[in-house]
Order: structure tokens, then C-alpha cells, then sequence
């Protein structure tokens, strides 16, 4: 009986240490997501700011820079969680 015992516990804390190491990596890429995220915002309000000053050079530096940040495949289930992060920006001219 004492052997059962120590035995669960043991499989317990397996358990919750892989559990553990699964949410950081959740969480990693969910950060790494938003960063994503808000640099996109700040590249498309310099691309606005660049359009209504008719600045062609700094709309296409930032325009290229808007482009080459990196767009991570979120799984649907996450996009659901309290830590997801949206984005995007509803620009009206």
C-alpha cells in the first residue's frame, strides 16, 4: 500500500511538470505573438502617418518593414484563451 502511494505521487509530479514545461511554451508563443501583434500596430500607424503626409519614402520603409514581421500559425483553440492577444487595426479614412 505504502509503495501505491509513493508511487501516484511520483506520477503526480511527472505530470505537473510536463504540464508546466506544455503552458510556458503556450505562453512563449503567445508572447512572441503579441509582440508580433504590436509591432504590426506601430508599422501601420507610421504607414497612415506616411499617407497623409505624402511621405513615399517613409511609407515604403515602413510598409516593407510592416511585411517582413513574422506571422505565427496560432491554433484555434488558443486564439479562445484569456492570454491571446487579437490585434489588428480598423484604420477609417
Amino acid at each position: 500500500m505504502k509503495w501505491a502511494v509513493i508511487a501516484l505521487l511520483l506520477i503526480g509530479c511527472v505530470q505537473s511538470k510536463k504540464e508546466k514545461i506544455y503552458n510556458d511554451k503556450i505562453k512563449k508563443l503567445l508572447d512572441e505573438d503579441r509582440i508580433n501583434k504590436e509591432l504590426e500596430l506601430t508599422y501601420l500607424k507610421e504607414i497612415m502617418i506616411a499617407q497623409e503626409n505624402n511621405d513615399t519614402q517613409a511609407y515604403r520603409f515602413y510598409f516593407n518593414e510592416y511585411i517582413s514581421v513574422p506571422r505565427l500559425d496560432i491554433p484555434e483553440n488558443l486564439k479562445k484563451t484569456k492570454d491571446y492577444f487579437i490585434g489588428g487595426k480598423s484604420i477609417k479614412y
